[in-house]
């Protein structure tokens, strides 16, 4: 039996670690948000979430909750209405322009409304993890996580400790003090980290997760 979910305003975390994603989390309101990623050249279309999608895009949103607005890309696919397909091969590349970067466009969104941001992905193939944190412009925290670099730079350590914990790759941190060799489990990490933060970090608005009353608003940034 499949455990019941707590109510959206409960969750944080990531929605879904099985998948290929990754987003935007920033502590605005989703206006604000939504106004600077329409001045990028897009079409800003407010409340979609009846509606369906077939062009190029961003899907702006909101949690009921929830402080955090998201970003994830809108899916390019004939039919898709929000929340009720599922859109788990979330590569940013295929569906925006090939100037949008999601790290630069988080530290820009954190500087311009003087606030934080959070640029996060997973990848349940290539086994990486990671998210970079940003209070007003400043990097304050970095976690790369890639499973198979690991082991590739790590043989010999391996050999010699078969039991020892599996380490990130690249961490650091402004505020805390630690190493990545102290971090036991990245994905751990990852939660804990967005939890401390209250934040929901959304995958792929898959309606086994989602509900459509589980949104303050879902708006839609066209590139066309």
């Amino acid at each position: 039996m499949i455990p019941e979910k707590p109510p959206i305003e409960e969750r944080y975390g990531l929605e879904d670690i099985d998948t290929l994603a990754e987003g935007l989390l920033i502590d605005a309101p989703l206006d604000q948000v939504a106004e600077i990623l329409a001045q990028l050249g897009g079409r800003w279309e407010r409340d979609v979430i009846d509606q369906n999608i077939q062009n190029p895009g961003l899907l702006v949103f909101q949690f009921r909750g929830h402080l955090w607005t998201g970003v994830l890309n809108a899916s390019t696919t004939d039919k898709y209405t929000p929340v009720s397909t599922d859109t788990s091969d979330a590569c940013f590349e295929r569906f925006v322009p090939s100037s949008w970067n999601c790290e630069s466009q988080a530290q820009s969104l954190s500087q311009r409304l003087h606030t934080r941001t959070i640029y996060y992905w997973v990848d349940d193939v290539g086994f990486t993890i990671g998210y970079v944190y940003w209070e007003n412009g400043e990097l304050m925290e970095r976690l790369e996580f890639d499973e198979a670099i690991w082991q590739d730079t790590h043989d010999e350590a391996l050999l010699d400790a078969p039991e020892r914990t599996v380490e990130p790759h690249l961490f650091e941190s402004k505020f805390r003090q630690l190493t990545a060799g102290e971090i036991e489990n990245a994905y751990s990490f990852v939660e804990d980290f967005l939890y401390e933060q209250q934040a929901y970090a959304a995958t792929r608005l898959s309606p086994f997760n989602c509900q459509r009353d589980d949104f303050i608003r879902i708006d839609y940034i066209a590139f066309v």
